[in-house]
């Protein structure tokens, strides 16, 4: 018989993000929060999924809860103590930089502001993104997983998209 895959949709309670991960039946949760950490840079020892209100035990297989081929589940994201701003990269196609930011505190509207100081830009010309996800200027930048390390896409209002 050939291995089933389960489309997992992956939210979070405050999340603008939510990944579609597709996994083998016969893997574990712990490898799907694997997953997850290569998609968003969330470590594995952050994260809690729950489905229907369960918690989900790394070490249980997929199959073990009987999913159908396509399920939700939540993530729930335990914040990094002593962590207050991080340094991110900001890229487009001809230049990168690096900014430091308060993922908790500040929003992309203020992280856009930033940018167009930097590169004598109308923060209203700018547009970014995350995770191949378009930022909403009233968000804060948390809620697209932003974290240390974390890279954010610049375009110009018009260009077209180069990632």
């Amino acid at each position: 018989m050939e291995d089933e895959q389960v489309t997992f949709l992956i939210d979070g309670e405050e999340a603008e993000v939510k990944p579609l991960i597709s996994m083998s039946r016969n893997a574990t949760i712990g490898q799907l929060k694997e997953k997850i950490e290569e998609l968003t840079g969330i470590s594995v020892c952050r994260q809690t999924l729950f489905h229907n209100n369960s918690r989900l035990f790394d070490f249980c297989t997929i199959k073990r809860y009987k999913f159908g081929s396509i399920a939700g589940v939540v993530l729930e994201v335990a914040p990094v103590r002593d962590q207050s701003d991080v340094n991110i990269t900001v890229t487009c196609p001809n230049f990168k930089i690096n900014v430091k930011v308060n993922p908790n505190k500040e929003t992309v509207f203020q992280l856009k502001e930033k940018i167009g100081k930097i590169w004598g830009i109308h923060s209203n010309d700018i547009t970014l993104w995350r995770l191949s996800r378009k930022m909403q200027d009233h968000h804060k930048l948390f809620k697209y997983y932003v974290i240390e390390g974390s890279d954010v896409q610049f375009t110009r209002v018009g260009e077209p998209l180069m990632f």
